[in-house]
């Protein structure tokens, strides 16, 4: 297919294998590896989150490109499912991009959830893991879809006034709740973030927002940054991270501030699911009293 130029971007097929492995990094943040669909580069919400970690690994695009051979996509998905002996079972759409966002100018969300129906069908495990900051305009199709056991939709929320500042681009966090909460009601299997926590700002309400919805799981993650985007956002918004512990390591608030975070999200949701980190070191999750062994955050199976 010829690249069709979208506003912001552009619509082409992708050459390259859909699917890799992801091994997280640095070493001594504990993370599940699992693998990715590289289904679009980018995003389509404008503007994009302040501390989008896409602007340093994907510097070198002028916007965002969707990939539109789908078939060819799909078709790769389920060699994928015919697979054993898998190092994870996860497939994660949100890594390069946010899942749901390309679904206006390039649609597939139903086909690709269908291809998961049958590997429910077939009892295999393998799990689609949609990742996303949309609301219900972004849901509309799986909204219109029957649910699916072999997917997973996980949502990525904050503090209200966090997002209003640092994620304009995105829905605002009621909607994405709302689409949650329709998704779960739906039957459809779904995952909250609350990442990346802002120190200074208040989390009770969303936290009980969570609560209220009760997820199948939550993970909670703060605010960080790779050297590389460290260079590329200067505008003082990682001002108050400590410098990276180890070579290649990410930038962090101090120990004191990330617990002092992450407490009252624990304590408050500690009965409801089980809660993870998303990209922290092990002494962080055992300071909490969380088990970093079983990686029950939002990319694991």
């Amino acid at each position: 297919m010829k690249p069709e130029r979208q506003p912001g971007g552009v619509v082409r097929d992708r050459r390259s294998r859909f699917i890799e492995i992801f091994r997280t990094t640095p070493a001594k943040t504990v993370c599940p590896n699992f693998y990715v669909l590289a289904h679009a580069n980018g995003c389509t919400f404008r503007p994009q989150c302040e501390y989008c970690y896409l602007k340093s690994s994907l510097w070198h695009l002028q916007g965002h490109e969707a990939f539109s051979n789908v078939d060819r996509m799909l078709d790769e998905v389920r060699r994928w499912i015919s697979q054993d002996g898998l190092e994870s079972y996860v497939l994660n759409t949100g890594n390069l991009s946010d899942s749901l966002a390309f679904e206006q100018i390039r649609p597939m969300m139903p086909r690709l959830v269908g291809v998961f129906r049958e590997a429910q069908a077939a009892g295999r495990k393998h799990a689609l893991l949609l990742v996303t900051k949309g609301g219900v305009r972004e849901c509309q199709a799986l909204l219109e879809t029957e649910s699916c056991s072999n997917v997973i939709v996980s949502f990525s929320v904050n503090s209200p006034d966090a997002a209003e500042e640092y994620e304009q681009g995105a829905a605002p966090v009621p909607d994405r709740m709302e689409a949650a909460r329709r998704l779960k009601d739906a039957g459809w299997r779904v995952r909250l973030r609350i990442d990346p926590m802002f120190a200074g700002r208040d989390y009770g309400g969303i936290i009980e927002d969570v609560r209220a919805l009760a997820p199948e799981r939550v993970t909670l993650g703060s605010l960080r940054a790779e050297p590389h985007l460290l260079r590329v956002i200067d505008h003082g918004l990682f001002a108050a991270l400590d410098a990276p512990a180890e070579k290649g390591g990410l930038a962090r608030y101090p120990l004191a501030a990330r617990l002092a975070l992450y407490r009252p999200a624990v304590e408050a949701l500690k009965a409801v699911c089980p809660i993870g980190l998303c990209e922290e070191t092990r002494d962080v999750w055992e300071a909490l009293g969380l088990d970093a062994d079983a990686r029950s955050c939002n990319c694991g199976s």
